[in-house]
């Protein structure tokens, strides 16, 4: 169960993949710390600008698929003091197609529906 300051529908899902990010003119690879159904949390070696439009292209896997997202960044912070140069970011979906749905909903789930 979520915890009540907790707003998110979906659970996060834990997982170790690769994307690439589109922004401002740049396309530069990033590693996925999790996702949900709607949104996304990664590390970046690129500061994003809150509110800018990006398109992440995930790298596919055994849980989910190759896919194209458009999403908003919500939150860029600097990751820790240990590595001042990455970034945590977090992107809410603005576009997701059902392949992307399916896929992330067996995730959350712990449900694996890819073969």
């Amino acid at each position: 169960m979520n915890k009540p300051e907790d707003k998110r529908f979906f659970p996060r899902a834990m997982i170790t993949l690769e994307a690439h990010v589109r922004g401002s003119g740049k396309r530069f690879a990033v590693d996925i710390v999790d996702l949900t159904v709607y949104g996304i949390s990664f590390q970046s070696e690129q500061a994003l600008d809150v509110g800018s439009k990006i398109f992440i292209d995930i790298d596919g896997s055994e849980e989910i698929r190759n896919n194209a997202l458009t999403a908003e960044v919500l939150r860029c912070d600097p990751s820790s003091n240990e590595s001042p140069d990455h970034h945590a970011v977090a992107a809410k979906f603005i576009y997701v197609n059902d392949e992307y749905l399916m896929d992330s909903l067996a995730l959350v789930h712990g449900k694996k529906t890819i073969s």
